[in-house]
């Protein structure tokens, strides 16, 4: 799957979101893989991989930054709060803010890249939903059916 769209959305409520990348294909989506680095099978992925060669990445929705740190999987990664969502971005190359910091929804957060255990340049794309793992891609398409263009 390929999108193009526009980065930023409007919806009649004024509630505004945006893609996390101007233009992207999925390389990797949401549950039981075979991980490309370790082989390991039935390992959950519990977000989507989105193709994306050090190119800006943007806040999905309005938020809080809760967190930016790294870890050995995930690399460099950015945490926003937005209401009872937390979308995570991980495998930056650089990051654009800063704990407690307020951001809108478009806003450019950080730079994606290939930190981590990856094999190469993409982001990583994960939501919770009061605590709950859930599809990205299919967040991503109700937030974008649910906005008008």
């Amino acid at each position: 799957m390929v999108w193009g769209q526009e980065t930023s959305l409007d919806n009649d409520f004024g509630i505004a979101a945006a893609f996390p990348i101007k233009s992207f294909a999925l390389t990797s989506g949401y549950g039981p893989r075979t991980h490309p680095v370790t082989g390991e099978r039935s390992k959950f992925h519990y977000g989507i991989d989105l193709r994306a060669f050090y190119e800006p990445v943007y806040a999905v929705l309005d938020g809080e930054i809760l967190d930016v740190g790294f870890g050995p999987v995930i690399g460099k990664f950015v945490r926003i709060q937005s209401g009872n969502f937390i979308l995570t971005y991980g495998h930056l190359s650089l990051v654009l803010v800063i704990p407690e910091q307020q951001i809108s929804a478009g806003d450019a957060i950080a730079i994606s890249g290939e930190s981590g255990r990856t094999t190469g340049p993409h982001l990583h794309f994960g939501v919770k939903h009061s605590g709950r793992t859930i599809n990205p891609l299919r967040f991503l398409s109700e937030l974008n059916n649910n906005l008008k263009h």
